[in-house]
């Protein structure tokens, strides 16, 4: 592993830590860098096992890249501490602005430790390993530099068209009518899951690491558009990994005292349904899932990450097939 800072082109200056793995065998599919995208302020080191298990089950047949977005983990720099109407102080820079971010990133490692020179970076293909937040900014990544994606391994994407809290029905809201909720749902249930669950999943929140999700759901209004747009007519590749059904609401009862029954109802149907959008991203024959990632919760790199590299595996391998049959 090679542990480098990359400085970042804007003011005041911002350096993101990075963390480099070369291959370790044949580069195969050949000229692709495999990129691990953290949801909100989640560490880059949460991806390492999941590295680990790649290099144990095939070895590392492309380089791979992880690394921490400005205020989480290592990267100290912050983005500017600025006020801007509508938003918490400090959160002057949104997920458009990280996939700008990561574009810059993608130039330097290019050039320093893949010998490409900027003029000639199409000619590099990118994998995307993303867990939740990190899947929109793998969408706008693509959106903005069409035709460099090749794979995308999606792992519990947060729901992008949503501000999370609208998830649960509203007992403020003017047409509210707790006759026609549920049996053994009640108004005060529903008002308890939007407090509780909003302090972490909702979108016009502060975050840790000051970046703005506010924004999200304009840039991104759906699940299955824009098509991803890929390096070839048979690209992208596209899997769907989602958390566990059942044990999921068990955590949500645990963390915030919101009862399973619903977080079964409301959270995990509305998530289900926005993972069965992704898969529209691609074409059919490129698509698979959602995947149920059996004991695992919205972090399903830490919770299985074996999981994880097998399906990595699995996508760099068609990629490499491919890639053999072109030559054929």
């Amino acid at each position: 592993m090679d542990h480098l800072f990359i400085p970042l082109n804007r003011q005041p200056p911002v350096r993101l830590s990075c963390t480099f793995i070369p291959c370790t065998s044949r580069p195969a599919p050949a000229n692709t860098l495999t990129i691990f995208l953290s949801g909100m302020d989640n560490p880059q080191k949460w991806w390492f096992p999941t590295i680990s298990c790649l290099s144990d089950l095939q070895g590392l047949t492309t380089p791979m890249l992880t690394y921490d977005r400005p205020g989480c983990g290592t990267t100290i720099d912050r983005n500017p501490d600025v006020e801007i109407p509508g938003r918490p102080r400090g959160h002057g820079r949104d997920l458009l602005d990280a996939a700008h971010d990561l574009r810059e990133l993608v130039l330097a490692i290019g050039k320093l430790k893949l010998g490409i020179e900027e003029k000639d970076i199409g000619k590099l293909k990118i994998v995307f390993v993303a867990n939740s937040l990190g899947v929109a900014i793998a969408r706008l990544y693509a959106a903005e530099y069409p035709k460099t994606v090749s794979g995308y391994l999606i792992l519990d994407s947060a729901i992008a068209n949503s501000d999370t809290i609208s998830i649960f029905p509203d007992p403020d809201a003017p047409s509210f009518d707790e006759g026609k909720l549920p049996p053994g749902i009640t108004a005060s249930m529903c008002r308890n899951a939007r407090k509780k669950i909003g302090k972490v999943y909702y979108m016009g929140g502060p975050t840790k690491e000051g970046l703005w999700r506010g924004t999200i759901n304009s840039l991104l209004p759906y699940a299955d558009h824009p098509m991803l747009e890929g390096p070839t007519e048979d690209a992208p590749y596209v899997t769907v990994v989602e958390h566990d059904m059942d044990l999921f609401p068990k955590m949500v009862e645990k963390a915030f005292n919101v009862p399973e029954r619903l977080t079964r109802l409301y959270f995990n149907t509305c998530w289900h349904e926005y993972n069965l959008g992704l898969l529209k991203l691609t074409k059919r024959h490129l698509s698979k899932g959602p995947l149920e990632a059996k004991g695992s919760g919205h972090t399903i790199h830490r919770d299985d990450p074996k999981l994880v590299a097998q399906e990595l595996a699995e996508i760099l391998d068609k990629l490499s097939l491919q890639e053999t049959a072109s030559h054929i």
